[in-house]
């Protein structure tokens, strides 16, 4: 069956390489890798895939749900052998990306996380203390692999459980939109605040459902430009599954990242790196 439209995100993380002679999967999972793992279980995700890659790094694909829910997700830890950190910037750079991860008990979930040292808070202390109070839906933590994440409760649709955030260059926002609402049959919708830390302009497409969130700095803050193109070079480097209705058109309007595996295309379309796939007329993402 094709790979479908669904909500699956995935993070670089730096690995030391395997010492010669020594099988990868016999490893233990230590450092940045180890505390993923650890929150993604937290998070309710179960294994689904894990590969080796020899020379290059290891991964570890988690899920939870089954795949007709419409909160199901997937999340992708896998590491590099050759990727290391970028240079600190004060601003986010374009392309750096949000995932929204939903929950039946997020503040459960989010106090265990920061009980265990896994997660750092992005959001204000005055946000964190109300969400765990229960008067404040959504709070913002950066994940052991680098990736920021907001994380609230489950939501009744796809569209609204399958949202990702990406900073975008405000003098292109308009381009990129546009792209997006082309591409991958969205609609614009409304601007919004995001978390009051950035301007967002939301698309969204309902079958399959998704959202869209593109971040723009507040008047007087900067983005910074992306470090590089090369998901195995830089930790923290996000990708992302998209589902087109005409993928050989968004593969023309992409650029290759790697050759085809099969279904799936590994492409760069405008800031992001995308998993891109056909949308079926029979993709489990229809439904729920």
């Amino acid at each position: 069956m094709p790979s479908p439209s669904i909500a699956h995100y995935g993070t670089t993380i730096i690995e030391t390489p395997a010492p010669e002679g020594v099988v990868q999967k016999d490893i233990p999972a230590t450092g940045d890798l180890a505390g993923m793992l650890r929150l993604l279980t937290i998070l309710g995700f179960e294994p689904l895939i894990e590969n080796m890659y020899p020379g290059m790094g290891r991964q570890y694909i988690r899920r939870r749900g089954a795949i007709t829910d419409p909160d199901y997700i997937e999340f992708d830890a896998f590491t590099s052998y050759s990727a290391v950190q970028r240079p600190v910037t004060k601003s986010p750079r374009v392309g750096d990306t949000v995932f929204r991860v939903t929950q039946r008990l997020p503040v459960q979930v989010f106090n265990q996380a920061q009980n265990e040292g896994l997660i750092k808070t992005m959001s204000n202390a005055a946000d964190v203390r109300s969400f765990q109070a229960g008067t404040r839906d959504w709070v913002l933590v950066r994940a052991p692999n680098g990736q920021c994440l907001e994380i609230g409760p489950t939501q009744e649709t796809r569209a609204d459980n399958h949202t990702i955030y990406i900073w975008t260059d405000p003098a292109e926002l308009e381009s990129t939109a546009a792209d997006f609402v082309q591409q991958f049959h969205m609609q614009r919708m409304s601007a919004f605040d995001f978390h009051g830390q950035a301007q967002g302009l939301r698309l969204r497409r309902e079958r399959p459902g998704i959202t869209v969130g593109l971040l723009t700095p507040l008047p007087g803050n900067l983005v910074e430009p992306r470090w590089s193109d090369d998901i195995f070079r830089e930790a923290g480097y996000s990708h992302y599954r998209m589902g087109s209705p005409n993928k050989s058109a968004t593969l023309r309007a992409s650029r290759h990242a790697f050759p085809d595996g099969g279904d799936v295309s590994f492409v760069y379309f405008r800031d992001s790196y995308l998993e891109l796939v056909q949308v079926q007329a029979d993709d489990p993402a229809l439904i729920g």
